[in-house]
C-alpha cells in the first residue's frame, strides 16, 4: 500500500516542478528586453556605406508597483549625429502588461525623480506618443499614438509587418535557451523610414534607418550580448 502513495507523491512533485517551470518560461519569454543592470548588447553594421559598431547597455533599474524604470546608454540613432557622436541617455518605463514607453532627455530625468519620489502619484507619466513595445502576437499588429492609428497612408504609428523563428547561434555571449520568434515592426514617417526586428527574451536584434531626403541608411544587428 506503501508504493501507490509513494509513486502519487513524485508524481505531484513533478507535476508542480513542471508547472512552475512553464510558467517561469512564459514569463521570462514575455519580457521582450531584459531590464537587468549591466546587462549589455552590442551592435555591427553599416552608416551610409561605412562600418559602425554601438553598445547599449542598463545602467540602474528602479521598480515601483507594477512598474520599472531602466536607465540605458546608447541608440542606434546616435550614430546619425556624425563621426563625433555619444552614446545618449534614455529611459524606459514598463508596465505590468508589457508596454514600454521610450523617453530622451530631459524626461528621462524627470521621469527617474517621479518613480523614485514616494510622494508622487505618477500621475500622466507618459502619453501613448512615447509607446515604444508592447508584447507582440502576429503580423498586423499595430500601435502607438491613438490619433494617428487612422491614417490611411501608415505613418506614425508601429505596425508588425513579419514574424519569423530566430536563430540566435550567432549571438556570441548569449546563454539564454530558444526557441524564439522575432518580430519585424516598423514606424514611418514623411521624413523617414524605422524598421526593428525584435526577438522577445533578447530584445532588438537589428536596426534599420532610412531617410527620405538626405541621405542617411543605418543598418545594425546584434553581434554580441551578456544575457543569461
Amino acid at each position: 500500500m506503501k508504493r501507490p502513495v509513494i509513486f502519487l507523491n513524485i508524481l505531484t512533485v513533478i507535476l508542480i516542478m513542471s508547472m512552475i517551470a512553464c510558467r517561469d518560461g512564459r514569463n521570462h519569454q514575455k519580457e521582450i528586453i531584459p531590464l537587468k543592470q549591466s546587462n549589455c548588447w552590442v551592435y555591427k553594421g553599416n552608416y551610409n556605406n561605412k562600418p559602425v559598431t554601438l553598445n547599449i547597455r542598463v545602467s540602474e533599474v528602479k521598480k515601483r508597483g507594477s512598474l520599472t524604470f531602466a536607465t540605458l546608454k546608447g541608440f542606434p540613432t546616435d550614430i546619425l549625429g556624425g563621426e563625433d557622436w555619444e552614446p545618449s541617455e534614455w529611459g524606459l518605463l514598463v508596465t505590468a502588461d508589457q508596454h514600454y514607453y521610450k523617453f530622451i532627455s530631459p524626461k528621462t530625468d524627470s521621469v527617474r525623480k517621479s518613480i523614485l519620489d514616494r510622494n508622487n502619484i505618477l500621475a500622466g507619466l507618459f502619453s501613448d506618443s512615447e509607446l515604444f513595445l508592447e508584447e507582440l502576437v502576429d503580423t498586423g499588429q499595430t500601435f502607438g499614438e491613438a490619433s494617428q492609428m487612422t491614417r490611411e497612408d501608415l505613418n506614425y504609428f508601429w505596425r508588425v509587418t513579419d514574424r519569423h523563428a530566430f536563430e540566435a547561434s550567432s549571438i556570441r555571449g548569449l546563454k539564454l535557451l530558444g526557441p524564439f520568434d522575432r518580430f519585424t515592426v516598423n514606424y514611418k514617417t514623411l521624413a523617414d523610414d524605422m524598421t526593428i526586428d525584435v526577438v522577445p527574451g533578447i530584445g532588438i536584434v537589428r536596426y534599420r534607418y532610412s531617410h527620405h531626403g538626405t541621405p542617411g541608411e543605418l543598418d545594425v544587428k546584434l553581434v554580441e550580448t551578456n544575457l543569461k
